[in-house]
């Protein structure tokens, strides 16, 4: 039977479900107690297959270690309902949003860090091969589709949900990098996808919890947020799916909805026809599988009720519907049905077309086939080498750091016999780089978490040493990039703003001053004036528990002390005074910027 028969005989109940991706992240006897989900459950599988589910997510809850994840997603990959098997996705873009476990797999430095190590030399072959041994991993896990790479182009040095996820501020850069990434993970078999359309790099707000809007000009939405898509899709190397943006986009659809509360809004672009289907399709000929971003995100969930956001979703012309109702109980099974349901019921009314859910199962189907989820193979499994991910974690790392200022070549430190204080938002950052420092012979460091200190006691640590680091986090942390943290925990980090007033209290006592940038580069700017070295990583993880989380953490201290000269240049532009209306500000630090020995 080809997939046009298939459709003919399916059941319009089983073409809704094979258009939802669902996400079983807890669960539990009841909605009260749940917890993370990591084993195979009775009642989720027959809710998945009784509803004809055409995929699944995962979170870091979900994946916790090499023996467990594989037992749960290998029960997730034998599941099939007529022959067509789950699509098993998580965001495993690398850097700050990574859903396997950290200490098992390579996480990588992130985006902006790959592209901080090309912008400085590095072949750009780098992205191919990251995105191939990523790919590996994932696929050595059952798990086939990656919600990945971001293509946003980060305009605004404040964005508070892409900033670092992005490979930078400029058109060419996100392209050329995406395109080879999305090469590396399709040349190992792993369904791949574009984000955020059509474009999130210059929003001001969350979306997981508001709705964005973005004021740009129709001529400026193609020249910088939709270009990245354009350029692949007239190149040929579109990927395999594209996840939709939950923001407002006046300038490319400026109808209007009624909200749940009444209120008459600009219709989000997941929602938007003119955008998902006129321009995405119509226009730049995408022939693809859409996906929406995540449905209880608070930009959608905070505006329509989960039936009704699922029917504009699909109306739009959206192929799949992730997330769209939320199950972490048996006692909440009943929901999905329900939701089955009354989608099938506005199809019958006219709500939606059912020729346009016909060609939307068809391209679904088509994508599966061509990635072995037809039929009676379970997926392509692959051998993961964690000796080959470590060594090229490391290698970008080691390309990515970037020194910006250093005045009268305060950088490197090479006298070990100084005091050193470094003071990091989280402990495992100032651990980690102790931790080099110390093993290299530096035997006088003091390493602290600034939560863990009063303003006094970090005071009498400054006065005490004769180099003061201050690590800094720019922005706050968006939630997709606390998945797996405590709630509690992840918000005195994001609360852990260090103040200048530190740093000017060392100037006052003559001590030697480094800033080290943590997250996106853009901070640098705030404390430029009070430091007499700056150093971006890109990333932001270290040594916790016995375990190294990541790479650059290491790097960064063996470019600190001299043990390797720094390569890294800016992949972004940063600003002095960046108006986020306006989009304008004096250029303090240029695209381009890097310091080495």
């Amino acid at each position: 039977m080809n997939i046009v028969e298939k459709i003919d005989a399916m059941t319009l109940e089983e073409k809704i479900g094979q258009k939802i991706m669902l996400d079983f992240r807890y669960w539990g006897t009841d909605g009260q107690n749940s917890q993370d989900m990591i084993a195979p459950d009775e009642t989720v599988g027959r809710l998945i297959k009784d509803n004809h589910i055409g995929g699944v997510i995962l979170f870091a809850n979900n994946l916790k270690d090499r023996i467990q994840i594989k037992t749960l997603t290998a029960w997730y990959a034998a599941m099939k309902t007529g022959g067509m098997r789950l699509f098993i996705g998580t965001d495993n873009e690398g850097g700050n949003v990574f859903r396997l476990p950290r200490g098992d797999y390579a996480s990588f430095p992130g985006n902006m860090a790959l592209s901080a190590a090309i912008e400085g030399g590095a072949d750009a072959s780098l992205a191919r091969n990251q995105g191939s041994v990523m790919a590996q991993d994932m696929l050595s896990l059952y798990i086939n589709t990656n919600f990945a790479p971001v293509v946003d182009v980060n305009t605004n040095p404040f964005n508070p949900v892409i900033n670092v996820r992005a490979f930078g501020d400029d058109v060419n850069t996100v392209s050329r990098l995406a395109k080879k990434m999305t090469a590396g993970m399709k040349l190992q078999g792993l369904i791949t996808a574009y984000k955020h359309f059509p474009g999130h790099g210059s929003t001001s707000t969350d979306s997981h919890t508001g709705l964005p809007r973005v004021d740009r000009s129709r001529k400026d939405a193609f020249a910088i947020d939709i270009a990245p898509y354009k350029q692949a899709i007239d190149n040929q190397t579109a990927p395999d799916m594209i996840m939709t943006a939950h923001i407002q986009y006046p300038a490319l659809d400026d109808s209007q909805l009624i909200t749940r509360n009444g209120e008459k809004i600009t219709v989000p672009a997941t929602m938007s026809r003119e955008i998902q289907s006129c321009i995405l399709r119509d226009e730049l000929g995408y022939s693809g599988v859409t996906i929406s971003d995540a449905l209880d995100m608070g930009a959608i969930a905070d505006h329509f009720e989960q039936g009704d956001a699922a029917v504009k979703v699909f109306a739009a012309g959206v192929d799949i519907a992730l997330m769209p109702v939320s199950i972490s109980a048996p006692s909440q099974a009943r929901r999905l049905p329900k939701l089955i349901q009354y989608i099938v019921e506005e199809v019958k009314k006219g709500s939606i077309n059912e020729v346009d859910i016909n060609a939307s199962v068809e391209r679904i189907l088509k994508l599966k086939e061509r990635y072995n989820l037809l039929g009676q193979e379970s997926g392509r499994v692959t051998r993961h080498s964690a000796s080959a991910s470590r060594g090229l974690e490391k290698q970008i790392a080691d390309r990515s750091i970037t020194v910006v200022i250093n005045q009268q070549s305060l950088l490197p430190l090479r006298d070990k016999g100084l005091r050193y204080f470094i003071l990091t938002p989280w402990g495992e950052q100032a651990k980690g780089m102790a931790k080099v420092m110390t093993q290299d012979g530096y035997l006088r460091v003091v390493a602290a978490k600034e939560t863990d200190l009063t303003d006094s006691q970090i005071k009498e640590h400054i006065a005490s040493c004769d180099v003061f680091l201050l690590g800094t986090l720019s922005t706050r942390f968006t939630p997709v990039e606390r998945d797996g943290l405590a709630a509690a925990e992840a918000q005195a980090r994001a609360d852990a703003t260090p103040y200048s007033g530190w740093l000017r209290y060392a100037a006052g006592l003559g001590k030697k001053r480094v800033h080290l940038s943590l997250r996106a580069p853009y901070d640098i700017v705030s404390y430029a004036e009070d430091v007499e070295a700056a150093v971006a990583t890109y990333s932001y993880y270290g040594f916790d528990n016995g375990i190294w989380r990541g790479h650059s953490m290491t790097s960064l201290a063996e470019v600190l002390t001299g043990k390797r000269a720094p390569t890294g240049k800016l992949p972004v532009n940063t600003w002095y005074d960046y108006d986020e209306k306006t989009n304008t500000g004096t250029l303090a630090f240029p695209k381009g910027t890097g310091l080495s020995w």
